[in-house]
């Protein structure tokens, strides 16, 4: 595969962040816009001291979950507006050995008081009413018991140092906690947590999490039970209580991770897997399933007729994860039909030379300001040829913005992801994905790996809330369908569908530099809903990961979003 000649501006800023990481842990990371080359170990992961703790136990001979849980602990303290124990999630595991797929959901789910008529849009977005049951702690826990070999505790210590003694915090921390103040600085402990003289911590600063580093050494000493059964819980629930928050004791308690029948399908001889409702993996599979009937390379790459394709297949796949997507144990979703072939032949006939003027039913909330979404992906793959792909979330930036007194643990927004009464896409009252005590709210988290021929071929997924999907089929098309290395995959320009919420009924379609400006004008043509060139509506491209494992060689080429924060390592 051709490496491209690319080198940005991002390049050099991150190889910089990556040479002052370099200094702390005395390993490589490389964050390049050119696919990186690995024989031995990669990780693909939102921070620069994430990817060094993952490559660090990869090096000490752990497995690739082992490298998951170390870097997982150590995101959530550089990324922690993204993830954290506190939050959400789902994983594809891979063992190589035992040539065995396994799917994990640790979702949060709504607190067993939850009632619709006590929400509004604010309380479900922000606040002590907005966080779902925690799951990620959990999850984390489930996944090195399955496949993990090095002590857990040990997979904690990197984060515990950094919360202990300060992480310098990078120019991206500093925006994100900056741009908040406004929103979140109502929050006296949130305040406390991350602001330094009523102001976002410069690059630099030696940021210290006293009450985090004291939950995670509970963490590492304790097990998932230290959160679900112990002192970290109670502070919890004792600190929600005082501003009527739902999650009590026994929510905790009565907390479960799923263990999942990973969903597949195929695209053009490729086995492609993806993490079970109500994950949305099925939605980019979808995607993959109605395209594959076209001969996208003769149309040409980033085409009229090819964007035209791409688009219409997207409002398909996405319009029946809005109607159907809801957690399985709550509402039906019919997983085989919507990835049968015959299903996906069917809406390919809808498919014509003109737009689907898709659009919500109701439009009630159209013009909600947008507060962005924390989610982060990391892939990776281990000397034995183990895999993990796997997505956290917070939710919202910061999730709900509570951080419970005591333990520095932000809280999620899962019941942001929930309608309240009315599906409006579909008007169904009340839909799949409306509230209910104890349901896993639909999220756009969709790990995702792809075998040949029994072999794993590639290790996929991403961040950005409803671009996702869109940011995770583009560059598996621009891999499978036009040869693209990881890098090249990732960096080519893309479509952006939509809003970034399922709830604010965007439908419009902004091309990315790169792509011809005649394009546009040919979209137009044919009745796209085209955001004026200079002014998109949205800002999410999806920051997609993608590592691919060469068939005869073994080697692992890997690739990171070059409009994310993702950085990448290997040996």
């Amino acid at each position: 595969m051709a490496i491209p000649k690319l080198f940005t501006r991002r390049a050099l800023l991150s190889g910089a962040a990556a040479l002052s990481a370099t200094v702390l842990l005395s390993t490589n990371v490389y964050s390049l816009d050119r696919s990186v080359v690995g024989l031995s170990g990669m990780v693909v992961t939102g921070h620069p001291l994430a990817a060094q703790t993952g490559l660090k136990v990869l090096q000490a001979g752990g497995t690739a979950c082992d490298a998951a849980i170390a870097t997982a602990t150590v995101l959530s303290i550089t990324m922690t507006d993204m993830m954290g124990p506190a939050g959400s999630g789902y994983a594809l595991l891979w063992d190589a050995q035992k040539k065995e797929l396994s799917a994990i959901d640790y979702n949060g789910v709504a607190p067993a008081a939850t009632d619709p008529k006590q929400y509004d849009m604010a309380k479900k977005l922000r606040g002590p009413m907005a966080p779902t049951v925690p799951g990620a702690l959990k999850g984390w826990e489930a996944v090195h018991k399955k496949c993990g070999s090095k002590p857990w505790a040990e997979l904690w210590q990197d984060a515990i140092n950094y919360a202990e003694n300060g992480w310098p915090v990078d120019t991206e921390s500093n925006f994100h906690i900056k741009r908040h103040i406004a929103d979140l600085g109502i929050y006296d402990t949130w305040v406390k947590e991350f602001l330094v003289n009523n102001d976002a911590p410069g690059a630099g600063y030696l940021l210290k999490r006293k009450d985090l580093a004291q939950s995670y050494q509970a963490f590492a000493a304790q097990g998932s039970d230290a959160l679900y059964k112990g002192e970290v819980g109670d502070k919890i629930v004792a600190y929600l209580k005082k501003d009527g928050g739902l999650i009590t004791k026994e929510d905790l308690l009565k907390y479960e991770v799923k263990w999942t029948q990973p969903i597949q399908t195929t695209y053009r001889g490729y086995t492609v897997y993806g993490n079970a409702p109500s994950s949305s993996s099925i939605t980019w599979m979808q995607i993959l399933n109605i395209l594959e009937d076209y001969d996208l390379k003769s149309l040409g790459h980033n085409s009229p007729e090819y964007l035209h394709r791409f688009i219409e297949a997207t409002k398909y796949a996405y319009a029946d994860g809005y109607r159907y997507n809801g957690d399985p144990a709550f509402v039906k979703v019919p997983v085989d039909q919507l990835l049968s072939k015959d299903y996906a032949a069917k809406l390919r006939e809808k498919i014509t030379d003109q737009a689907w003027g898709f659009k919500p039913a109701q439009q009630t909330w159209l013009h909600l300001p947008q507060k962005g979404t924390a989610t982060s992906h990391m892939t990776i793959v281990d000397k034995w040829g183990n895999a993990v792909s796997m997505t956290n979330t917070l939710g919202t930036f910061f999730g709900s913005g509570v951080v419970a007194e005591g333990t520095g643990l932000v809280l999620s927004n899962g019941m942001d992801w929930f309608d309240i009464d009315v599906n409006i896409w579909t008007g169904e009252k009340p839909g799949a994905l409306v509230m209910a005590p104890g349901k896993r709210n639909r999220w756009t988290l969709a790990p995702g790996m792809i075998f040949r021929d029994d072999k794993l071929f590639m290790v996929v997924g991403g961040a950005g809330a409803e671009a996702t999907m869109w940011g995770i089929a583009q560059p598996i098309v621009n891999a499978i369908d036009f040869g693209m290395d990881p890098q090249a995959a990732l960096y080519a320009p893309r479509f952006r569908y939509g809003d970034i919420y399922h709830y604010t009924g965007g439908t419009e379609v902004w091309l990315e530099p790169g792509i011809n400006p005649a394009t546009r004008e040919a979209l137009l043509q044919k009745g796209h809903k085209m955001s004026p060139p200079d002014k998109p509506r949205i800002a999410a491209r999806g920051t997609t990961q993608m590592i691919i494992i060469d068939q005869k060689t073994g080697a692992m080429l890997g690739g990171a979003a070059p409009q994310g924060r993702d950085n990448l390592t290997a040996y």
